[in-house]
């Protein structure tokens, strides 16, 4: 009887894996969909002008954008958009800060031209930090935010787009053959940043308002993702 119960155990194990993936997509999905939602209304009130990643003047840093959303949003005053408010269940590393948890999502991150989102600063020691994209200047398909982590500073809140001459996918990381990471950006950080945590695949939300179910594969072979080519 013993045996049979181990037996039925093996078997059901990976089904019970595979329901439990599929469990956390469409809350996180929502997730998303509402922090968009939340971007765009910002962006209406702001000459169609998607929020920084945050302000910077020379000296100090201000205006982060999950701040600058939260008018849009039902955010109580003791959490944080992404990291204990509309936080991706699925999300479930750690960080070795006491007190401290990493924002489950990341904004399409680029300098200069080709970005979706970027700083913004008046300092002449940064003319690539020319704040985010109006909304217009984007295609539907662009990604806005994605499943995201950033091992080397859990803290972040971007994955780094391709289409920034900083971070090419020169890369294989998952050894599939194609490749799918910034040899720029130190490891064990592997694509770009964006987190594959539901099953082998990740969350995005576009510049249209939807989401969609991505492989790391799907997005590196598909730059229409990525952000402005010029």
């Amino acid at each position: 009887m013993i045996a049979i119960l181990g037996v039925l155990a093996v078997l059901l194990f990976p089904s019970l894996q595979r329901m439990r993936v599929r469990a956390t997509i469409a809350p996180c999905m929502a997730n998303q969909r509402q922090i968009v939602s939340a971007m765009m209304a910002f962006a209406s009130d702001n000459q169609g002008k998607l929020p920084d990643v945050l302000g910077y003047d020379g000296t100090s840093y201000s205006g982060q954008w999950w701040n600058t959303i939260r008018p849009y949003l039902d955010v109580p005053a003791n959490k944080t958009v992404g990291k204990d408010f509309l936080r991706c269940p699925a999300a479930t590393k750690t960080v070795q800060f006491p007190n401290a948890s990493y924002c489950s999502y990341g904004l399409n991150y680029a300098s200069g031209d080709r970005r979706v989102f970027s700083y913004s600063s008046s300092s002449p020691t940064h003319p690539n930090w020319k704040g985010s994209q109006p909304l217009a200047k984007l295609s539907p398909s662009m990604i806005l935010i994605a499943d995201a982590y950033d091992p080397n500073n859990p803290e972040s809140t971007l994955f780094y787009s391709p289409r920034d001459p900083n971070y090419p996918l020169n890369t294989d990381r998952d050894g599939d053959g194609v490749n799918d990471s910034s040899s720029n950006l130190a490891s064990p950080r592997k694509f770009n940043c964006i987190d594959p945590r539901h099953g082998n695949a990740f969350v995005a939300a576009l510049a249209d308002g939807s989401t969609r179910l991505l492989t790391i594969k799907e997005w590196a072979q598909t730059p229409a993702f990525w952000g402005p080519n010029e």
